[in-house]
């Protein structure tokens, strides 16, 4: 009987550590510093200045917390394409862009903070685009990227 109770009770103890870490992992991968309305004004702002279109093919706002390094990838056919791309966030904020992992591509620093405009660029694009997004220690920043198919 005292064996089934050990037992039990290692279970329990191994179940309410998990549990614990779980929370702690939670907690601590919020983007660190802001509070939830300023986040929340700075999503509004950049999905305002670089709207949703018929003609995307993809579009996406993320929230990015300092030191962040991120890749988002859109299935695209073989063709030319504009990629649109702003973002916001607090004193000093920035990002770098890069559409490759390896070779020469040091990418585009965007600065965040402020009132920036729209960056857009085309670029001939085959089977997959891919944007690697690497943030500045001052995050969070909320980031918004666009894709649209450039038609002759």
């Amino acid at each position: 009987m005292t064996g089934e109770r050990a037992r039990g009770a290692v279970l329990y103890a191994a179940a309410a550590v998990l549990v614990v870490g779980g929370a702690s992992w939670f907690f601590a991968s919020a983007p660190p510093g802001r509070d939830n309305d300023q986040i929340n004004e700075w999503r509004t702002a950049v999905e305002q200045q670089l709207p949703d279109t018929e003609d995307q093919v993809d579009a996406s706002t993320s929230v990015l917390g300092g030191g962040a390094d991120q890749s988002f990838e859109t299935s695209v056919e073989t063709g030319e394409y504009r990629v649109s791309m702003i973002c916001r966030g607090g004193p000093e904020s920035q990002l770098r862009v890069s559409l490759s992992q390896i070779g020469p591509d040091t990418g585009r620093g965007l600065q965040c903070s402020g009132d920036r405009p729209v960056y857009s660029f085309e670029v001939g694009l085959g089977d997959v685009m891919r944007l690697n997004i690497v943030v500045s220690d001052n995050g969070p920043v909320v980031f918004r990227y666009q894709v649209e198919h450039v038609f002759d």
